[in-house]
């Protein structure tokens, strides 16, 4: 890439909000951020360690920023302590906006949170980011920190909003039983999205009345036309059978007032562990129409924010022991390693991330690769 290209790449930072006095400020908040960024995506994890990045790349750095000598860590420390949050979480998802907005019909987008735990301290609960995940395109649409678990309920209807930025029509969001909730569902048919949602004992009467549907029909050996199919699959390397049943939703069920609801799912799973077998029963809520196939690849393709993004942020980032807890530094830092990660991933290179992070710290042109996915697509 030309001097020119790095600087319009990295020229979409330049709208965050700089709260700093400016007066006596050694660095432009562009060229931490950009600093920063660059540093996690070549392997670094802590803010010495970004120090020394940028250190090491200092030449390559000037090419595009402007500054006269390197931030110390504890200038990046204080720097995404400040950060407003919401603004440098805004700028990501304009990012993706302009990525693959309007290309998610069809597409699994599940919701899941994850705990920050390394921003856990004595009987103070840790930061909570509650992930959004495209399965098509392998990309972190959106993340919303929350404080504590309990938390990630209250955020959710916002986090929906925030969706309809990026034109979800047609797609299937999946949610875990904190998305169970008529206005989460409101919203969704609002936007002309598909939902399935875990259904839990925490729903009372609810819950109770889909098991019996089930357990009826079952009871009852009605034929598999009306259960809608019988689909399995198994998973041969985990001795791991799962199959689903649909039902229509009953009319009784309209007392409970769900909207857009058209179905409900059990999925059943079976698993053999050193010769010992456990089975689980699931429910689900769902708008889309009585179909087992389906049903079922969305709660299988729902558990991959587990492995493609949650187990890689802990993994390849290291994202739980990271101890950065001051204001919103977790959040900002979080937000950081989500920025790195769908880079890599919309570049397209295979390997592992952790092998792609080191790549990018040896290879100059590699890292700038990276930085060509932030360039806006040709019209």
């Amino acid at each position: 890439m030309t001097d020119e290209q790095l600087k319009l790449a990295v020229s979409l930072f330049a709208q965050l909000p700089d709260e700093r006095k400016h007066r006596g400020l050694n660095h432009s908040l562009v060229t931490i951020v950009v600093m920063a960024l660059c540093a996690v995506m070549s392997g670094a994890d802590t803010f010495p360690e970004i120090q020394a990045f940028a250190e090491s790349k200092r030449d390559w750095l000037r090419r595009f920023l402007d500054f006269r000598r390197v931030p110390d860590h504890e200038t990046f420390r204080r720097v995404f302590a400040r950060l407003d949050p919401v603004a440098f979480q805004s700028s990501a998802l304009d990012w993706i906006k302009q990525a693959i907005g309007g290309q998610l019909e069809g597409d699994i987008v599940a919701i899941d949170g994850k705990r920050l735990r390394g921003t856990s301290e004595h009987e103070v609960q840790g930061v909570h980011m509650v992930n959004v995940w495209s399965a098509r395109h392998r990309l972190c649409l959106a993340a919303q920190p929350v404080a504590g678990k309990q938390n990630e309920i209250s955020t959710l209807p916002s986090l929906i909003d925030t969706l309809a930025l990026l034109e979800v029509s047609g797609c299937i969001v999946t949610i875990d039983a904190m998305g169970t909730q008529r206005a989460v569902a409101e919203k969704l048919v609002a936007l002309h999205a598909q939902y399935l949602l875990a259904l839990k004992g925490n729903q009372g009467y609810l819950f109770e009345d889909v098991q019996e549907m089930f357990s009826d029909a079952l009871r009852r050996q009605i034929s598999e036309t009306e259960l809608h199919g019988a689909s399995t699959w198994e998973d041969r390397r985990r001795s791991e059978k799962r199959t689903s049943w649909v039902l229509p939703a009953h009319p009784d069920l309209d007392d409970y007032h769900w909207p857009g609801l058209r179905s409900v799912v059990m999925v059943e799973s079976t698993r053999t562990v050193r010769g010992k077998t456990a089975t689980e029963q699931r429910f689900f809520l769902t708008s889309l129409p009585a179909c087992s196939v389906t049903a079922l690849y969305a709660v299988r393709t729902h558990w991959e924010i587990e492995n493609s993004l949650h187990w890689v942020l802990d993994v390849a980032f290291a994202e739980d022991d990271s101890r950065t807890r001051t204001d919103h530094g977790p959040q900002n830092l979080a937000t950081l390693r989500r920025w790195a990660l769908n880079l890599m991933r919309r570049e397209g290179s295979v390997g592992a991330v952790n092998k792609n992070r080191k790549r990018a710290g040896w290879d100059d042109e590699f890292r700038e690769r990276l930085l060509q996915q932030l360039l806006p697509l040709p019209t």
